[in-house]
């Protein structure tokens, strides 16, 4: 049962599109979307957590990269730069794992 779970884990992971954010950043910015990034459960790093089901519980939870992308990504969302947003949504979702120690979670 675990083996199985893992692959099918596995297949998800690397179908992984962040498309509630995707579709936010093909209409204008507004507060609303200000207001969800800077809360990082609710941002592109938080739709790819509830993707892969884990929860944040400190930001040294994640990879450095990981930290980078979403202050990133929440400052693009702040400057209401849809394109700079996107690339970085895209970067989200080719990281390898977000998670600092991944075999913490296996």
């Amino acid at each position: 049962m675990r083996v199985f779970h893992t692959l099918k884990l596995d297949g998800i992971l690397d179908k992984i599109e962040l498309s509630d954010w995707r579709q936010r950043l093909r209409e204008p910015l507004t507060v609303s979307e200000h207001t969800l990034s800077d809360n990082w459960k609710s941002c592109a790093l938080g739709e790819r957590m509830k993707k892969e089901g884990r929860d944040l519980d400190r930001v040294k939870d994640l990879t450095t990269e990981a930290v980078k992308l979403g202050f990133d990504f929440a400052t693009a969302v702040k400057r209401r730069d849809s394109s700079a947003a996107l690339e970085i949504l895209e970067q989200i979702e080719r990281l390898p794992t977000i998670w600092r120690n991944q075999q913490d979670f296996q």
